[in-house]
């Protein structure tokens, strides 16, 4: 069900960059939650190039980084949920 809510919705919006990794994190409209994910993100040295709601429950993270693995896995093993795209090749 999330997974076809996802779908629906960013389906859209997610478009791979050539420099920028992207990570889709479900926030439900909290703004806490963002700070958090914020944190954790910067806590591994990545940086936030630009935060942009896109959707009620959906917020998009673009990363100074090529690789969003290891800030995914960050993030779910946080409690997250996510989507990530990698800048392209």
């Amino acid at each position: 069900m999330v997974e076809e809510r996802f779908s629906e919705e960013l389906n859209q919006e997610i478009k791979a960059d050539k420099t920028y990794s992207q990570i889709f994190i479900n926030m439900s409209n909290s703004p806490v939650l963002l700070r958090e994910a914020k944190e954790i993100v910067e806590g591994l040295g990545v940086h936030i190039i630009e935060a942009k709601t896109i959707s009620p429950e959906w917020t998009l993270l673009k990363l100074d980084a090529k690789d969003m693995r290891e800030v995914a896995l960050k993030l779910t093993e946080q409690g997250f949920l996510i989507k990530g795209i990698n800048a392209l090749p």
